[in-house]
């Protein structure tokens, strides 16, 4: 009975429904990469992190390296190790477009927060954003509820924060030295009857953001992903 959609680094997250522009049925998918930046900040190479989940790695892997990377919170892109999240809609012909694109540390290993049976029966659904500080070492340091949207409980909010703390996380690093972090991430909670796709959540600037989407509050680098188009 227990259904929960988790937005994972590591591309294990349940498929998203959405549609496409052509209203052909496409599945969302989260690919990561590992991005190094030599020493004139630009991209030195590009590699899988984690499992490929669909069709459009290898030609996404192609694309990012005409992405435009600039200094987020140190100040230098310069010698930094990132990792690249990108979320993309792929159709059943084969198409694929990119949903999001985002920089940070990547997910290395989590727990599934669970659903308790009580909301479950009551119907309570919705959305979990977290707040987490990651360390330098990769573990999470802490926790706190963002935002809740839906008829989301204190005992589903409690229970996403407490898997949360067990997350473990590859750490973004500058000149060699790993970094701490912050993220804003999303957990969705739904029942049988409902589609994945009514996950949504509210960001920075009002700007919608599906339920695999992750955001960094402080990353190293920022990716602008629409700049080579």
């Amino acid at each position: 009975m227990q259904r929960i959609s988790i937005s994972l680094l590591l591309g294990l997250a349940l498929p998203c429904a959405a549609l496409a522009s052509d209203a052909e049925p496409a599945t969302q998918q989260v690919y990561t990469y590992a991005i190094e930046l030599g020493a004139d900040g630009r991209v030195a190479d590009v590699s899988a992190h984690g499992p490929v989940p669909g069709t459009a790695g290898d030609a996404l892997a192609r694309e990012a390296r005409g992405w435009v990377f600039s200094p987020g919170a140190s100040g230098d892109a310069a010698g930094t190790r990132t990792y690249l999240r990108v979320v993309v809609d792929e159709s059943a012909d084969g198409s694929w477009r990119v949903v999001s694109a985002t920089t940070g540390p990547a997910l290395a290993a989590m727990t599934a927060p669970g659903y308790p049976v009580r909301d479950q029966l009551a119907g309570h659904e919705g959305m979990v954003v977290l707040r987490l500080q990651v360390g330098a070492d990769g573990s999470v340091q802490d926790t706190d509820v963002h935002a809740a949207t839906g008829s989301v409980s204190k005992a589903m909010a409690r229970m996403a924060e407490e898997a949360a703390r067990t997350w473990r996380f590859s750490p973004e690093q500058v000149a060699g030295q790993a970094v701490p972090s912050t993220l804003l991430w999303p957990v969705c909670y739904l029942g049988p009857a409902s589609p994945v796709s009514a996950c949504s959540w509210t960001g920075p600037d009002a700007q919608r953001f599906s339920s695999k989407s992750v955001l960094p509050i402080d990353p190293t680098v920022t990716v602008n992903w629409t700049a080579a188009r």
